[in-house]
């Protein structure tokens, strides 16, 4: 009781810091919630997103708290250089008991911080840390944009979530229709000295998209890297992902395989399929289905169950039940609900 009771508090609280930015609306053209707000004749934009979250496993304390309050800066003055940044606090305002010890208490860092060079229509240079382009829930990973409060394993398990260092990237045309692609090098221990947990050393990589008709895309992914853990090893990663979308309906699924060049490492597959169902025009059945390969267990599944209300495309309320075999570690079953809102 006393965490849903935070829970509704932190929604209450944010919900209301909500209410001025669409009046303002009404009134002035120049916020919108959603959209950040710009700051006359600089180019500079701010906004951000925020995410309050309750756990309560079926194994374990309740914990509630502010899991994500991030602050984006954006410059633009429709010339060819451009930035962005994403300063992002996790774990702040929290009650109950943390997952585990080792599960992170609050803290900051940048999620982003990157320039970006238009060289032409097809092509654009980025320099600095960005989100890795493996699949593509990682890209577009803020709560107010994804379905459920929980990650997909899959999606973060078997490779550094961020890279630093210098990508190329950009959309040509194939066949009258779009290809984005992604292509990436890492040099994270040089220009990130404040890097997230178990990050890249160094990587190679590269994702492309294709949309092979106004519903349905897929996208290819491949890396080469060594990750910054107990025992430093090179390994490779390849991926597949698969959206389609019509109308409110989206069924999604991602697919990861990594092997390496260490003898006693062998080869990993993670993957998902995710459903989401109109129920009306603002609420949302979720169904997920996950199964991932462990170094140190059985082979693991969960099964997600979630229901989503969205009364304005910037704001999300989300509840949801988990319940799996062999999946204490990565994905433990459980109830969890959220809040999120981009403002």
């Amino acid at each position: 009781m006393r965490a849903l009771t935070l829970f509704h508090l932190l929604t209450a609280l944010l919900s209301m810091g909500s209410i001025p930015a669409l009046a303002a609306n009404d009134a002035d053209d120049t916020y919108r919630l959603g959209s950040g707000y710009p700051i006359k004749e600089t180019g500079l934009r701010i906004g951000g997103y925020a995410n309050v979250q309750t756990s309560l496993p079926r194994a374990g304390s309740w914990y509630s708290g502010i899991s994500d309050l991030s602050l984006f800066l954006t410059w633009d003055n429709d010339s060819r250089l451009r930035f962005f940044s994403e300063l992002e606090a996790g774990d702040i305002l929290n009650a109950g008991k943390r997952p585990s010890p080792e599960s992170p208490s609050a803290h900051f860092e940048f999620e982003r911080l990157y320039f970006d060079y238009l060289v032409n229509n097809s092509l654009t240079v980025r320099l600095g840390k960005f989100l890795t382009p493996i699949g593509q829930w990682n890209l577009i990973h803020a709560a107010p944009l994804v379905w459920t409060s929980s990650r997909p394993v899959a999606t973060e398990n078997l490779f550094s979530t961020n890279a630093s260092g210098l990508m190329l990237h950009g959309s040509v045309s194939v066949a009258n229709r779009q290809l984005e692609y992604s292509v990436y090098g890492d040099i994270s221990e040089n220009i990130d000295p404040h890097r997230s947990k178990n990050p890249f050393e160094n990587a190679l990589g590269a994702h492309l998209r294709y949309f092979l008709n106004d519903t349905l895309q897929v996208g290819a992914s491949f890396a080469n890297f060594v990750l910054n853990d107990l025992r430093p090893t090179r390994y490779y990663l390849s991926g597949l992902d698969v959206t389609w979308s019509y109308q409110q309906f989206e069924l999604s699924s991602e697919v990861v395989y990594r092997t390496s060049d260490h003898a006693n490492i062998g080869s990993t597959w993670q993957g998902f399929i995710q459903n989401v169902i109109p129920l009306s025009r603002h609420w949302f059945v979720v169904g997920r289905y996950e199964l991932f390969e462990q170094t140190l267990d059985k082979t693991g599944q969960a099964g997600t169950l979630g229901l989503a209300y969205r009364p304005l495309p910037p704001l999300i309320w989300k509840l949801e039940y988990k319940l799996g075999s062999h999946n204490e570690a990565l994905a433990p079953d459980g109830f969890s609900a959220s809040f999120a809102v981009l403002f």
